[in-house]
């Protein structure tokens, strides 16, 4: 016999209480293990859950720096502090220990409040050279100061001035700024500012980072006036006007083509004296007397008569 249909006359045979029973018992099986499924898997995603929330919630120690510090400069420890950051923030290349960062080269400026990372630093044992305080495209330009045109020492690298030429004498004299808010990326032999320093470093010269076209009017202006640096504060950046200092030199005075131009001088021609070939005896010549001058006639009229008087010359 086929076993589906020995199985159908067997559950046609139940009384329909005891199916009923039956079907009732089977659904409240099913109900509790699938109940139970869900529990458990509710559960579990709670457990994770609170395990993330643990994992967020917990802290870790990183660096910052609390002063600003310069491109290529060696970093100090009292430019640092460790503070605690949960751990989700955290960066994953970030400096959990100031002394891992204290005497390394920042290979970019880092600002006071920046997280410090790996990213930051150059590489152990790397230093980075006087190039790399170029932006692309500037170029470095020395020239001689002095203690009146240096500012007294008080430039670092990093400062910004504005440099005018000055020429003449006297009531001459011409002043004009020529260069605006140029940046000092040496003073001296020093291209790295010193932390902390307090005094005035004098220097015979300073190298400024200037556009080729800024270097061409740097050069023309130390070859031919006198240099004055005016420091600015590292806060001030408005640009001023200025000149080339060609400009301050007085213009040579041309001729205008309405002056009159007197001709050239000619030769002198003087007469000749006459010719003594007809008067035989030069010394009879000599003594020779001209004729008077013949006498002036003056017409005289009284009424219709007319009179003539001769008066003789002089």
């Amino acid at each position: 016999m086929n076993p589906m249909r020995s199985l159908f006359l067997s559950i046609s045979r139940i009384p329909p209480a005891m199916m009923l029973l039956i079907i009732v018992g089977l659904a409240s099986l099913i109900t509790f293990q699938v109940s139970a499924y869900l529990n458990k898997k509710e559960a579990a995603y709670d457990d994770e859950l609170n395990k993330m929330k643990a994992a967020q919630a917990a802290k870790g120690k990183v660096v910052y720096a609390v002063r600003d510090i310069p491109e290529g400069t060696a970093i100090p420890m009292d430019y640092l502090e460790e503070r605690e950051l949960e751990v989700g923030k955290i960066p994953v290349d970030s400096i959990s220990n100031a002394s891992l960062v204290a005497g390394r080269v920042s290979k970019f400026g880092i600002m006071s409040g920046q997280l410090l990372s790996q990213h930051d630093l150059a590489p152990q044992g790397m230093t980075l050279g006087f190039e790399s305080r170029l932006k692309q495209g500037m170029r470095a330009i020395t020239f001689a100061v002095d203690t009146n045109t240096g500012v007294a020492g008080f430039l670092n690298p990093e400062s910004h001035v504005d440099v005018l030429a000055m020429v003449g004498a006297g009531a001459e004299t011409k002043a004009s700024p020529i260069l605006s808010d140029i940046e000092v990326i040496a003073v001296g032999q020093t291209y790295q500012r010193q932390p902390g320093a307090t005094a005035a470093t004098p220097a015979s010269s300073v190298t400024v980072a200037v556009t080729p076209e800024d270097a061409q009017k740097l050069v023309k202006a130390v070859a031919a006036s006198k240099l004055y640096l005016s420091l600015r504060s590292d806060r001030d950046h408005q640009p001023i006007a200025t000149v080339d200092v060609t400009s301050l030199f007085q213009k040579p005075v041309r001729a205008s083509a309405d002056i009159a131009v007197l001709p050239p001088p000619t030769a002198l021609n003087f007469p000749q004296p006459p010719s003594l070939s007809g008067l035989g005896n030069p010394a009879e010549a000599s003594a020779a007397v001209p004729p008077p001058a013949p006498p002036h006639e003056i017409e005289v009229w009284a009424a219709s008569r007319k009179d003539v008087v001769s008066v003789p010359a002089k």
